[in-house]
């Protein structure tokens, strides 16, 4: 047993203790580039491989150095560490031990296909967690909001510092936005969907325009029933666009500055504002019908 467990310690050795010196030695771009001259051309690829050779790196600047102590160690308490493997090695021979020895190496073969299964995914789930890496890095997914386009997940984060959390707030807009209701809890929102766009696919980048409802087609008793706090109107779509209300809430042009510099310019209608009561708004309201959702 001594002799298995010297020659796996001289392997770690030789392992770690040369890429411990080769990961710290060498710059984080010089993996980064490595990484990038093997990924594919484009934009989204090139971006991945810079923040994933990055993110590879750092854990092996870790683990390294981790398993080159643990290796160390082992030689300087190299009889310990012998008595405790055959100490281990003799009780687990005893505890998967059954009557009868095909039960036995049935039993062992269970527990070996176990481990090698945990191993499995972990190597999965830490391969998984690298591939994630250049979007979430340490933020949660309800913080990074994947799979909905960067605009949204502006607004979403807008509309959730500029509102109380018990708010109600009616959403008009171009798009199909359920999954506002989610990131944005414990607030209550009421998104009236055109009767056109109910049961229309979406595509990417407004290629299939949405029929969506602005606010004066909206009834009076609608407005009344749901009693909204704020009203949200977000349109990307070119029927919907005005440019000339680009910068019409002060409020979101500030929080967009804010994350992208005084230089910004909004290129979307985003508007959030308190819900006047209908008695304070006769003079302006429309007197055309309004549709109800």
């Amino acid at each position: 047993m001594s002799r298995l467990v010297r020659l796996i310690l001289i392997l770690l050795l030789l392992i770690s203790v040369p890429g411990m010196a080769y990961v710290w030695l060498m710059p984080v771009e010089y993996f980064q580039t490595w990484m990038i001259e093997r990924a594919n051309p484009d934009q989204y690829s090139q971006f991945s491989a810079h923040e994933q050779g990055q993110a590879v790196t750092v854990l092996l600047r870790i683990l390294l150095p981790l398993l080159a102590v643990l290796t160390i160690a082992g030689f300087i308490f190299f009889q310990r560490v012998v008595l405790l493997v055959d100490h281990s090695w003799h009780s687990l021979k005893h505890l998967t031990s059954l009557q009868q020895p095909k039960r036995t190496s049935l039993f062992r073969l269970l527990l070996i296909s176990w481990f090698v299964l945990g191993l499995v995914h972990f190597a999965g789930g830490v391969s998984r967690r690298i591939e994630d890496w250049p979007w979430y890095h340490f933020r949660a997914g309800s913080d990074m909001m994947p799979n909905i386009s960067d605009s949204n997940r502006e607004v979403i984060r807008f509309v959730e510092q500029a509102t109380e959390e018990d708010a109600r707030i009616l959403v008009l807009s171009d798009q199909k936005l359920f999954f506002l209701s989610y990131y944005l809890l414990p607030r209550k929102l009421f998104h009236p969907l055109h009767p056109e766009s109910e049961f229309v696919i979406p595509k990417e980048f407004q290629q299939r325009q949405l029929k969506a409802y602005r606010l004066p087609e909206l009834e009076p008793q609608y407005l009344e029933q749901i009693a909204p706090d704020y009203i949200l109107e977000y349109y990307e779509g070119g029927d919907y666009l005005e440019k000339d209300r680009l910068w019409e809430d002060p409020r979101w042009v500030q929080f967009m500055q804010s994350q992208y510099g005084p230089d910004y310019e909004p290129t979307f209608n985003v508007r959030l504002r308190p819900y006047q009561k209908p008695e304070l708004q006769i003079d302006a309201a429309p007197q055309k019908q309004g549709a109800k959702p």
